[in-house]
């Protein structure tokens, strides 16, 4: 799961057209510590990319999580009226 998380987050950075590079590691798996490496154009700093990143991974996040939502309520209305239906039919 932390893997998707950073894969998302280095996905999202490298669309930035002011990033180089950008990249993650793991040393141990034992071990809390990952390293972020994001290299950028003159224009902007590693941070300002990452936070850009982030901030656009967010919004993305919430997109997703709203059309979720909007889907399981459509198919919540939808298995209850069948079963209804159903009832009403017996």
């Amino acid at each position: 799961v932390i893997s998707m998380l950073f894969y998302s987050s280095r996905y999202v950075v490298m669309k930035d057209a002011r990033v180089e590079f950008c990249g993650y590691s793991v040393p141990h798996p034992s071990e809390d510590k990952i390293n972020f490496r994001i290299q950028t154009d003159t224009t902007c700093s590693a941070e300002d990319a990452l936070r850009t990143g982030l901030d656009n991974l967010q919004q993305a996040t919430e997109v997703v999580l709203k059309k979720f939502e909007k889907a399981m309520a459509k198919h919540k209305k939808q298995t209850e009226n069948a079963a209804n239906e159903s009832m009403d039919q017996s």
